[in-house]
């Protein structure tokens, strides 16, 4: 079979290796479609020779011996955090936060093959009309959906999303469906702009608009109930304690690997309260499956390229160049 390896920076090849070897929970799913995610960018970008490729969708062709709840021909979607399951962590359901998350998350197989395997209970299959498309999804749905989770976001709500790649354009989403009242975004690249349509009250081009001082004018002065940082970037994480209100909250939602000059003091002067996002729990995977499957939420939109296994290093350059939205890989 044919899978990506990244072999130096910014340069996957396609090779022909083994079919994974199933254990006797396990199930072989042939990959009908994988998502790049911006969490595979960083290690992409530096040559890291890690685990590429989590979100993806397939059809089950083998299952282990004691695999009793699924098929030969099930359509599924997986679940990508692997945990010890043995932890504190994972014993409170919080998987992401697994002591061993990142070992674990090396040694698991590649979705940028024509073959994956994973743990059956970790696969979810799906509903019958939902596509493979839409499918491989669901992983970012969820991480989506548990950021607004951490929100506690409500009805009548004034929230802000910063970035709208495809996590944020989903969180967007998922605000509206938990019952905003009032949504603003901020984002640099036109094509991300024209993604979110009419979702939006309120889109604000940073490259002509002050985001801060936009957001305090839309919102009187006070700021917006909650602030999702979904960019990543030192500056819209900077803006996020600014434009959050008075006992607002923060969720940063992005990944930023850079040191960052805050006022700390903001905090508490504000008292807002920031919270992390990272991953998701296994009932908000379902549920976001649900979600897509019941049109709360059309992810088909946010989908802008399918390209094959062969063209997976222009699909990751699109990806880094943050325009447009999810790029597929279809091997």
């Amino acid at each position: 079979m044919k899978e990506a390896i990244l072999e130096g920076e910014r340069h996957f090849v396609i090779s022909e290796v083994p079919e994974p070897v199933l254990d006797s929970n396990e199930v072989l799913i042939k990959v009908h479609y994988c998502g790049i995610c911006g969490s595979d960018l960083h290690t992409y970008i530096g040559g890291v020779p890690t685990r590429y490729g989590h979100k993806y969708s397939g059809e089950v062709v083998a299952v282990g011996s004691d695999v009793t709840t699924l098929k030969k021909g099930d359509r599924v979607t997986a679940e990508c955090a692997l945990s010890c399951g043995e932890c504190f962590w994972c014993k409170r359901g919080e998987i992401g936060l697994c002591e061993s998350f990142y070992l674990y998350w090396a040694q698991s197989p590649c979705g940028f093959a024509t073959y994956t395997k994973n743990k059956y209970h970790q696969l979810h299959k799906l509903p019958p009309m939902m596509s493979y498309e839409e499918a491989a999804l669901a992983e970012p749905t969820a991480v989506a959906l548990h950021a607004v989770n951490q929100s506690q976001t409500k009805i009548g709500d004034v929230v802000a999303v910063l970035g709208l790649g495809p996590i944020g354009q989903l969180v967007a989403r998922l605000t509206k469906v938990s019952g905003a009242r009032k949504l603003f975004v901020t984002e640099a690249s036109h094509s991300r702009i024209n993604l979110i349509g009419d979702i939006a009250d309120e889109i604000i081009d940073i490259n002509t608009t002050n985001p801060v001082d936009r957001i305090l004018e839309l919102t009187e002065g006070r700021g917006v109930d909650i602030v999702f940082e979904c960019s990543g970037a030192i500056s819209a994480t900077q803006q996020s304690l600014s434009v959050a209100r008075r006992g607002g909250t923060v969720v940063l939602a992005g990944i930023c690997l850079h040191s960052i000059e805050l006022l700390v003091s903001t905090i508490a002067l504000k008292e807002l309260t920031v919270r992390g996002a990272m991953i998701f729990h296994s009932d908000e995977f379902a549920t976001a499956l649900n979600l897509i499957a019941e049109k709360k939420i059309d992810v088909k939109p946010l989908i802008t390229a399918i390209l094959p296994l062969e063209q997976i290093n222009e699909g990751f350059e699109k990806a880094v160049s943050g325009d447009g939205g999810k790029i597929l890989i279809k091997p």
